[in-house]
């Protein structure tokens, strides 16, 4: 076996485990699933999990990691299809919020990597990157609407993380309780008033 097929293997093996935790993960809990549940899920071997990864939270710090590329990859790819950068804000709340409801384990799974950032070091610095990638993708979109003309003069660093904050508070809210308030209703106010924020009137 030459080595571009076995590192297509590698990947393809680590890429089924990644998987397989992101469902067991997801049903489980981060304190209650074992490298069998993850082995069962996935059809293999507890040693072959083991080969892959050194142990519960070397897979768990490479579910975040994918988790975050896939979910970053995603909305790139939807929002370097405008040239708007209304419509790439619109594009970024949008995903963002429809992740709750078209990824079935995504919220939880969140929440529970977020109960880590005080007890382990490195589970903190992924959250904190994944944290910044959303303000980075927020603040870009900002100082190109204020380039443009198409949105107030703002202090984008403070308005990216004020609206990251908004999504979060109220999908936070909607995981815990359901039944809180009609979720596509509320999305769609608070995309109206970020809207009527940074806009130019």
């Amino acid at each position: 076996m030459n080595e571009k097929n076995k590192g297509d293997i590698i990947s393809l093996r680590r890429n089924q485990l990644i998987k397989a935790a992101y469902n067991v993960v997801g049903q489980k809990g981060y304190y209650d699933f074992t490298i069998r549940d993850i082995a069962q899920e996935a059809g293999m071997s507890t040693g072959l999990v083991h080969y892959y990864f050194k142990n519960k939270e070397d897979l768990l710090l490479n579910l975040l990691k994918e988790m975050n590329k896939n979910i970053l990859s995603m909305l790139n790819g939807s929002i370097c299809k405008s040239q708007d950068p209304r419509e790439k804000l619109n594009i970024f709340m949008r995903q963002a919020f429809d992740l709750v409801t078209n990824e079935k384990y995504y919220s939880y799974l969140v929440l529970d990597f977020w109960t880590q950032v005080n007890k382990n070091d490195r589970m903190k610095r992924a959250n904190v990157k994944l944290f910044k990638s959303y303000r980075d993708e927020v603040a870009a979109i900002l100082k190109e609407g204020v380039a443009m003309g198409v949105f107030v003069e703002m202090d984008v660093v403070y308005t990216s993380a004020v609206i990251i904050s908004m999504i979060q508070g109220l999908i936070i809210q909607y995981v815990i309780d359901n039944n809180a308030f009609p979720y596509d209703d509320h999305t769609r106010k608070l995309m109206v008033q970020v809207n009527d924020s940074v806009l130019k009137k």
